[in-house]
């Protein structure tokens, strides 16, 4: 279920890569979401070292399938060079935390058509059905409200919620607003729905036109089990 929506380091990569034998997800996993896609994205692929992976579209209204990586330094790459002979062009070089074997990468566009992500581990036990990780890669300071639950978020900051205050106990009043100079401007007033069977990422970035926008994207898992 898509929120609604009102809402690089790059190098050169050595040639030799060589096409991965393997393409199921082996030891460490990541899967991909982009707010936006540069303009003309085709598929992309992961390269660690001299392999290249399989190639897949980064999606913007769920997570992608689950991609196989065996270093945690690796570059994501445009899966088509323009010729043969050329390596794949990087579009961000990532380095994932020493801990975990799950983990979330989600993008925004950069300058020279690259990406800038944020890393976050699927498997913090920390992050459960429910709830939601917010984060905040705009310019400018947000303000939101999950039900009874409130945000503020300055620019580069990150906050995981579990929101409170819920309607019926069927859905909650979310309202996003951004700090403009002394002024709040609001961004978004609706009602967003509570699953049970899912966790969300609410992404702030610079739109087109310089302003803050959003788009939320839910990760659908396997029901908790009651506690004894």
């Amino acid at each position: 279920m898509l929120r609604p929506l009102i809402i690089s380091l790059c190098f050169t990569l050595g040639s030799g890569i060589q096409a991965a034998e393997e393409t199921a997800p082996k030891g460490i996993n990541v899967r991909f979401f982009a707010a936006a896609l540069n303009e003309g994205q085709g598929p992309v692929c992961v390269v660690s070292g001299k392999t290249k992976g399989a190639s897949f579209d980064i999606p913007m209204t769920s997570l992608s399938e689950a991609q196989g990586v065996s270093s945690r330094d690796f570059v994501l790459a445009v899966a088509a060079p323009e010729s043969p002979d050329k390596p794949p062009v990087p579009l961000v070089t990532l380095h994932l935390p020493d801990q975990g074997s799950d983990f979330r990468i989600l993008l925004v566009p950069a300058p020279n058509n690259a990406y800038k992500a944020v890393v976050i581990r699927g498997d913090d036990s920390k992050f459960r059905h429910g709830d939601f990780f917010f984060i905040n890669l705009s310019s400018q300071p947000i303000l939101g409200a999950l039900g009874s639950t409130r945000v503020d978020l300055k620019p580069g900051a990150q906050e995981l919620v579990r929101p409170t205050g819920a309607k019926s106990e069927t859905f909650f009043v979310v309202k996003f607003a951004r700090r403009e100079g002394e002024m709040v401007v609001p961004m978004s007033d609706t009602c967003w729905p509570i699953v049970k069977d899912n966790r969300s990422y609410v992404l702030f970035y610079n739109g087109k036109n310089g302003r803050p926008a959003f788009r939320a994207v839910d990760e659908f898992m396997a029901i908790e089990a009651p506690a004894p």
